[in-house]
């Protein structure tokens, strides 16, 4: 049988062949840059004041601590239809992560039973969002679980809904997301379901037995998928989350 501490430590060492296997992606379209800009961006377009992490980049210095409707962005032909794919038959995602975190054959098979459940909560969660199948649902659901896991504050519908509105329109824009295959974003969605879905677990977990030991392992796993999937700190992912009127993290 497996437990709680094997799977923490053995999916530690998984990350970086987990963010390998996209590394097409995080490397061009969705890089930590693209992502910030979103947000940013995404805030302007409201008319909202902008998050604090908007004000490392130049373009957003005049637009800083108040709205200014002539900084929005220019509109960008977006394809819509890139964002989503139909399920790709030779993913193997998760079967790869159960093999990779299991000793001998019926602890992969607890493994994959363990990840196979994740993705059927997530899609059942947000299937009525619209995040089923679609990139920008997987990237928001990855960076909202990292947050939340980082600073101990759950994003709200809204923070949630600007989150993937932002990362849709930068998505929709992006080349790279246009010409990939239904084989590739499948493997970007699972990975990135996956690799929220565990620190997620183990966070909630230890905070409802009270398990500071938990709570900070998974925080740990948290640190290692934010920076090798998404190039950033966690703290950088929860600041994302912060409403547009302002607030804390960890």
């Amino acid at each position: 049988m497996v437990n709680r501490q094997s799977i923490l430590v053995i999916a530690l060492l998984l990350v970086a062949p987990a963010a390998h296997a996209q590394q097409w992606l995080v490397n061009s379209a969705i890089n930590n840059q693209i992502v910030e800009t979103a947000i940013c961006d995404d805030s302007l377009r409201k008319h909202e004041k902008l998050p604090d992490v908007c004000a490392k980049y130049p373009k957003y210095a005049g637009a800083m601590g108040a709205s200014n409707p002539a900084s929005a962005p220019p509109v960008v032909t977006a394809n819509t239809a890139a964002l989503t794919f139909r399920p790709a038959a030779g993913n193997d995602v998760l079967r790869k992560f159960a093999d990779g975190l299991g000793k001998n054959p019926e602890e992969r098979q607890q493994f994959l039973q363990i990840v196979t459940a994740s993705k059927a909560s997530f899609e059942q969660q947000y299937a009525a969002r619209g995040w089923k199948n679609h990139v920008a649902g997987a990237y928001a659901y990855f960076i909202g679980s990292i947050g939340y896991v980082w600073s101990g504050v759950e994003p709200d519908a809204a923070t949630q809904g600007r989150l993937f509105d932002a990362l849709s329109s930068t998505l929709a824009a992006s080349p790279d997301l246009a010409n990939a295959s239904d084989q590739q974003k499948s493997e970007l969605y699972d990975t990135l379901i996956v690799c929220a879905s565990l620190p997620l677990l183990f966070y909630v977990d230890g905070t409802q037995q009270n398990n500071t030991a938990e709570i900070e392992q998974a925080r740990a796993m948290a640190t290692e998928y934010s920076r090798r999937i998404m190039q950033s700190e966690p703290s950088q992912l929860a600041a994302m989350l912060q409403p547009a009127t302002g607030g804390s993290t960890r």
